[in-house]
């Protein structure tokens, strides 16, 4: 499984590919990931077993496809186009 960086780095780079300005890029790759972290955060400290194996970072890495993938999205909600 890639890990976070990997994950934003290939996001990343087919966003500023398409066209997408780099600043608003970065905004929406720290979206992506201060969002997939607070998903992370809240799912592990519901998990009320005393079985913890779900650390925050590893839930994070789970999440964060979704919402690399959405952020095109949240970078459109702001009037941004792909320039392809």
């Amino acid at each position: 499984m890639a890990n976070r960086l990997e994950l934003i780095n290939k996001r990343k780079k087919e966003l500023l590919k398409r066209g997408y300005p780099p600043g608003v890029v970065d905004l929406a790759m720290d979206w992506a990931l201060n969002s997939a972290s607070g998903m992370a955060a809240y799912v592990t400290e519901q998990d009320l077993s005393g079985d913890n194996d779900n650390d925050v970072e590893k839930t994070t890495v789970q999440f964060l496809p979704r919402y690399l993938k959405d952020c095109e999205k949240w970078i459109q909600a702001f009037g941004h186009q792909p320039k392809e």
